[in-house]
């Protein structure tokens, strides 16, 4: 990891929830890299839905930034089963951590928001403003709302309590590291696991969920780090700040590029009685990029990478 641009990190104590996840991982080594003593809490560490243990976590480590990474979260098929969890997890964890932090000397919080708060007519490209024009989309509304909440939480302990907050949305995240799983996985990792699986068994198809029409924005979860770093140390306030590249992809384009990735030769199919989720994903970035920001990993880049590191660690 390359040191960011910013003097503020350097010996700072941060804490970063979910830091030995996919996405906290990256970002707490683009932390360290940058100066922090990172604390990189996992699920063992201190129980985040329980505000006795989160009080313990701020007196234990002190920190004079959080970077809120943790969530419970899945794809389309995790979200349909688990809306009661999704929502509750990622509401008692946020609130929770913020309302422990104005009580422990108002540390700077950085939320890991989601493009799921948007609202599922909002226009394309989605643009911060509109974040409060509807209710989030169907299937994965429930966690857009509880990450929602936080953002109004964090907006009301600014105003009341002047905690300084940060709110970043980043766009639909993937690379090395990504959970394959097929319960909890993202469009890109659950991809990569069919194709590849399907290359090594010489299948003659792959049926994909939804009809392929909806589109995307994709960021590399290295990009995202480094955004973490840059734009969570100048944002100036707790109003919300897109993370992404600005490319909109289409899920059929994502899927040949993932096949041709993984040397898949066979037909791909479309199971149209599945979910598709929103029509339509991509971000305006123009906060992001006057703040410094700009994503470095192209697409079949990123996928090539993120194949090869599937497949070597099968």
């Amino acid at each position: 990891m390359t040191p960011v641009a910013t003097n503020f990190w350097t010996g700072r104590r941060v804490v970063v929830t979910g830091g030995t996840g996919f996405l906290g991982s990256f970002i707490t080594r683009q932390l360290q890299a940058s100066g922090a003593h990172v604390a990189a809490l996992g699920r063992g560490d201190y129980d985040l839905v329980e505000q006795a243990d989160v009080r313990r976590m701020y007196a234990d480590l002190r920190p004079e930034v959080v970077v809120h990474a943790a969530a419970a979260c899945g794809g389309i098929g995790a979200n349909l089963a688990n809306p009661g969890h999704f929502l509750h997890a990622n509401a008692a964890m946020g609130l929770h951590l913020v309302e422990e932090a104005r009580r422990h000397g108002s540390p700077r919080f950085i939320l890991i928001s989601t493009t799921c708060a948007y609202p599922e007519a909002a226009p394309i490209p989605l643009r911060e403003a509109t974040l409060e024009d509807g209710p989030p989309t169907a299937v994965t509304g429930p966690y857009g709302l509880a990450k929602r909440l936080l953002h109004t939480a964090l907006a009301a302990h600014h105003t009341q309590y002047g905690l300084p907050g940060v709110v970043l949305i980043p766009a639909n995240l993937y690379g090395p590291g990504d959970h394959f799983e097929p319960q909890n996985s993202h469009v890109i990792a659950a991809l990569i696991r069919r194709f590849v699986e399907a290359t090594e068994q010489g299948a003659a198809s792959v049926t994909c969920w939804g009809t392929g029409t909806p589109t995307r924005e994709f960021l590399h979860v290295a990009d995202a780090a480094r955004a973490v770093a840059l734009v969570g140390a100048r944002a100036p306030d707790p109003a919300p700040i897109n993370l992404g590249t600005g490319v909109e992809t289409p899920i059929r384009e994502l899927a040949e590029q993932i096949a041709q990735a993984a040397g898949f030769k066979g037909d791909i199919l479309w199971d149209a009685s599945k979910p598709d989720g929103q029509p339509r994903r991509s971000l305006d970035v123009s906060r992001a990029k006057a703040l410094g920001f700009e994503a470095s990993v192209a697409l079949p880049q990123g996928l090539a990478e993120t194949v090869a590191w599937f497949r070597g660690r099968r």
